[in-house]
């Protein structure tokens, strides 16, 4: 599936193909992996979360620059916004799971804490999951259910794959490592609702303070929040996902680095290199020139 990078890459929403099958809704989409896995031009970035099962084949997955292998009984995840490339065997087999931030936002009762759902910003869980055959057949039943319900439309069927997808999120978790932490303590909320704003306004706002004063809290009180729920200062998240986006773009786009820093608010440019030099070690040059081997 792999291609070449240009200067934009395709960014998918749900609802803007086929996918595989026929969509459903704007919101949750399940499909077989063989029917979609030739349908897109890779590399992509999706809108939506993203779950894919690989049950039969092999190949790679590189996600945010990272490579995985691929092999029979894989569970990967990718959050909205992670750009990632398949090469897969013309055997390869499994599932594709696809659910927007709405899916859960209408269903919680608290609607401020969207997140709320164990791994629901797929940090609390690894990219990829080798399962255990134990572990397979334990996830399959979920699984299944979600097929049927998702297949026969049965009235109240999206409240069911709700609940289905919520049980196959914790279960996934408890595989990865980590058990899902489902305290809904007011730091824990406080986090994933700075976390939620973080995602949309990232490359336009740097300022913690400014992110404290759009959620009704002070600037300690957040920071106090994301120390105790996710073991760093807001300011330091919000570099890291600065970070984050620039090492995307040096990869995958063909844009100066003049041209990213604009795009990530920084109005000099050989700010940006020092503030990327201190991130990683690299001029963002270098750091362009040693990951585009993951590429060849």
């Amino acid at each position: 599936m792999h291609s070449g990078c240009g200067c934009q890459l395709p960014v998918f929403k749900i609802a803007n193909y086929e996918y595989g099958s026929r969509i459903k809704s704007i919101d949750f989409h399940f499909a077989p992996l063989e029917n979609m896995k030739s349908t897109l031009p890779y590399p992509h970035r999706h809108e939506f979360y993203h779950i894919v099962w690989v049950t039969h084949g092999s190949g790679y997955h590189i996600i945010d620059s990272l490579r995985y292998e691929v092999r029979p009984d894989t569970l990967f995840f990718m959050a909205p916004g992670q750009i990632h490339d398949f090469v897969l065997s013309e055997d390869t087999m499994g599932y594709a799971i696809s659910f927007s931030s709405e899916f859960f936002a209408f269903k919680v009762q608290n609607r401020q804490s969207q997140t709320d759902v164990p791994v629901y910003d797929f940090e609390r869980i690894h990219s990829a999951i080798y399962m255990t055959e134990r572990q397979s057949r334990d996830l399959q039943r979920v699984l299944d259910g979600i097929e049927e319900e998702y297949a026969t439309e049965a009235p109240g069927y999206d409240d069911v794959i709700w609940s289905y997808l919520r049980i196959f999120l914790v279960k996934s978790a408890r595989m990865g490592g980590d058990a899902a932490d489902i305290d809904s303590s007011r730091s824990v909320l406080l986090s994933r609702r700075f976390r939620s704003l973080l995602e949309k306004y990232f490359s336009t706002l740097h300022d913690a303070a400014e992110y404290a004063r759009m959620l009704s809290v002070t600037e300690r009180a957040l920071n106090d929040a994301t120390r105790q729920a996710l073991g760093s200062t807001a300011a330091k998240l919000i570099r890291e996902r600065v970070m984050l986006e620039a090492k995307r773009m040096l990869l995958h786009s063909e844009e100066n680095v003049a041209e990213i820093a604009s795009q990530l608010a920084f109005d000099d440019p050989a700010y940006f290199s020092r503030c990327f030099r201190k991130h990683t070690g690299r001029s963002p040059i270098d750091f362009r020139r040693s990951l585009l081997k993951l590429s060849i």
